[in-house]
This record gives C-alpha cells, sequence and structure tokens, in this order.
C-alpha cells in the first residue's frame, strides 16, 4: 500500500458534504424530532451488532476488500437517501451506513500496520496514520465549510451526488491496496488448524484485551477517557449555539474544530518527540499528559465561558486526537499473534455501547446545563486520566512490559 493512496483513501472517505446539513435534509422531508432520534439508533444497531464478526472476518479473509465494500455501503446510504421521500428509505440509507462503519472498522488501521511491517517501517506507524487521520479530518472540515453553500446552489440532491461520488472514489482507491496480512499468512503456515476456527480468534483476541493488564488499562484509558472527544463532538452545534451564533457559524465553528482534531493527528509524532526530550518517553505517560492538557483546555473555556477562548475548546480536541493516534500505535504494537482486526473490533464495540451510556448520563444530567456538563467533563477527563495512568506505572513496576 502507497502512503498517498491511503491518505487519498481517508480523504475521500470524508470529503462528504452532506454531512453538516443531514438532519436539514431529514426535516426538509418532514420528519420531526422523534423520527430523526430513531434514525441515529438504527445506525448504531448494525455498528454494535456486526463490529466483532466483521474483525475476525478481515483477519481470515481480506482487509482490503472489507474497506472497499465499507465504502460502497455508504455510497448505498447516499443513493437511498437521494430518492427518499420518507422515513423508510432514510433509514434504509442509516443501515447501510452502519454496516460499512463495521466492515471498515479495525480493517484500515491493521491493514496499514503490517503493510508498514512488510517493510520493517512499523516504527512509523504513528507519522503515517496520524497524518491520515488528518487528511480525514480535513475532508470532514471541508464539508462543513462547504455543505450548507452547496446546499444553496446545487439543493441536496446535487450535495448527494457529490457524497456518492466522492465515497465511490474511496472504494476505488481501497481496491487498489495491497493486502498484507501476517495473522492470515501465519495460520496458513500452522498445522494447528483449530487455531485457524474464527472463535480461536475470538478467544485470543479477548485474553490480550482483559487478560494483560497493561493492555487493559491502555483499553480504558483509550475508551473512557479519550474517546470523550468522538462523544463530546456530537454538541457542538449547541455550544456554538450558546454564544449567539447564526447556521452559517455554526457550520464555520464545527469546520474550525475538525481542522483543529486533524492537525492534532498530524502533530501526534511531534508531540511523542518533543514529550520524549522532557524525559515522558513512554508512548502511555505521553498519551496522559495529552489528556490532562486537554481537561485543562476544556475546563478553563467551560468555567470562564468568553467568546476570546474559544480555541480552548478546539484545542481539547486537538489534544485529544493526538492522544488517540499515540494510544492506536501502541496497541498495534502489542498485538502479535492475535488478529489485529478482531482485536479493533473489540474496543470499537466497547467504546461504542460507553459511548451510548455516556450520552445517556449527560441526557440524565442536562438539567444543569450545557457548561455546568462541560466542566465536569474536563474534571473527569484529567482525573481519570491521572488514576489510570497511577494504576498502569505501579503495575509497570512489578511487570515491566509496556
Amino acid at each position: 500500500m502507497k502512503n498517498k493512496e491511503f491518505f487519498a483513501y481517508r480523504f475521500c472517505k470524508e470529503a462528504v458534504p452532506i454531512y453538516p446539513v443531514y438532519l436539514l435534509l431529514f426535516a426538509s422531508k418532514g420528519l420531526d424530532l422523534g423520527q430523526i432520534s430513531l434514525l441515529l439508533a438504527i445506525w448504531s444497531l448494525p455498528v454494535v451488532l456486526l463490529e466483532l464478526p466483521t474483525g475476525i472476518l478481515a483477519d481470515h479473509w481480506s482487509r482490503k476488500h472489507l474497506i472497499a465494500l465499507g465504502s460502497v455501503c455508504r455510497m448505498l446510504c447516499f443513493t437511498s437517501w437521494y430518492f427518499a421521500e420518507s422515513f423508510v428509505l432514510f433509514a434504509v440509507g442509516f443501515l447501510f451506513w452502519g454496516v460499512g462503519e463495521a466492515l471498515s472498522s479495525g480493517s484500515e488501521e491493521a491493514l496499514l500496520f503490517d503493510n508498514l511491517k512488510l517493510t520493517d517501517a512499523e516504527h512509523t506507524f504513528e507519522k503515517i496514520y496520524g497524518t491520515g487521520a488528518f487528511y480525514a479530518g480535513l475532508g470532514v472540515s471541508l464539508s462543513c465549510f462547504t455543505g450548507g453553500f452547496l446546499v444553496e446552489l446545487i439543493t441536496f440532491k446535487g450535495v448527494l451526488l457529490i457524497s456518492i461520488g466522492s465515497t465511490l472514489l474511496s472504494s476505488l482507491l481501497a481496491s487498489r491496496f495491497q493486502e498484507v496480512n501476517y495473522f492470515k499468512a501465519g495460520k496458513a503456515c500452522s498445522a494447528d488448524t483449530n487455531s485457524e476456527q474464527p472463535w480461536k480468534t475470538l478467544a485470543d483476541s479477548l485474553e490480550l484485551c482483559f487478560k494483560n493488564k497493561h493492555m487493559f488499562i491502555v483499553i480504558l484509558l483509550l475508551i473512557c477517557v479519550v474517546g470523550v472527544a468522538g462523544i463530546l463532538d456530537e454538541y457542538d452545534p449547541l455550544v456554538a449555539d450558546g454564544y449567539g451564533f447564526d447556521f452559517g457559524m455554526i457550520g464555520i465553528w464545527i469546520g474550525i474544530r475538525y481542522l483543529l482534531e486533524a492537525l492534532g493527528a498530524r502533530s501526534a509524532y511531534r508531540l511523542h518527540a518533543v514529550l520524549a526530550r522532557f524525559g515522558i518517553k513512554k508512548p502511555v505517560s505521553g498519551v496522559v499528559v495529552l489528556c490532562v492538557a486537554a481537561g485543562g483546555s476544556l475546563g478553563l473555556f467551560s468555567a470562564l465561558q468568553k467568546v476570546f477562548l474559544l480555541p480552548l475548546y478546539w484545542f481539547f480536541y486537538f489534544f485529544l486526537a493526538a492522544a488517540s493516534i499515540l494510544q492506536e500505535a501502541y496497541v498495534q504494537q502489542q498485538v502479535e499473534q492475535q488478529g489485529r482486526s478482531t482485536v479493533h473490533s473489540i474496543i470499537s464495540l466497547l467504546y461504542n455501547l460507553f459511548g451510548m451510556a455516556f450520552m445517556l448520563a449527560i441526557h440524565f444530567f442536562a438539567g444543569v446545563g450545557l457548561p455546568t456538563i462541560l466542566l465536569s467533563v474536563s474534571i473527569y477527563v484529567a482525573v481519570l486520566s491521572m488514576i489510570l495512568w497511577m494504576g498502569h506505572a505501579r503495575m509497570h513496576k512489578t511487570h515491566p512490559r509496556a
């Protein structure tokens, strides 16, 4: 796999201008808030149900083909929406989108790591993966900046056609990736036929995630702390609306936020090097420092509530984006004989379940107001990351593996 092909794929996959306006599309077709909420729930159904099966399938069959099929499913989602006039086809589209999300989850990271390993370049994973995340964030940011304007110029159907074309192109780019799968190759050479069974793959991956205490704490950090950014971003429009911004400015707000997130991912390997110069060489320690910085940024923003402090809100996402890249690199390096896609699918499934619970908790405490919720989240991120770091450091003294 050529790095430029991977970057182009990530950009095209996310350069979908229907993203920032699809809720408006649903409303224009007469859907009410309850129906829209149900649509979002429908999306999560195949993601949760198919996360583990598709991860195992990627390890035993083809990661490249699942990535390409994932983009095709997203294309079918937007195609369904193009013809939709009522709830049913929108729901069908979200089912396609959810299936596509499950198909590509874990396969991208596993395929990239094994391709780099093929040329003894796996040490560059966090740089290459972070750059890919940068181009993905750039695609989302561009969509946020242009989506509303394009609807005015070429209507929702025109925006959907662009989105269909972009996802089709991402599928074609994925089909050109080089298939490298050390897990599959290792099993093909093994005399132990039982080890080729999917259940054995799942069991080995679960053992790595839960019985390896170092790995378990890192996964908790990834899901319960670093992953908060992917949950809190759903409230971006409400945060912006609280400062009296109009719809155009809200789009720009979200676009800038995604741009800072993309820059955080792109800067991850540089931040890792800077932290190492200050004696913070262990990846987990570096992740915790970034999480504390993220919590501090969000805390100051939510406590003072000043417009000129808006960059602090964006830097919350910048720091956690960088942390997620370092975290992913650490996880990939810990996977040895297990299926890479399966391990990632286990983590993604746990993250999706955590996300549902976290959003339910926000709904339960909604009465205290969004600024108070943001302040509470900032404290949660900083404190929990420190607690998990202390647990990891304590185990490192007795079982120095990480």
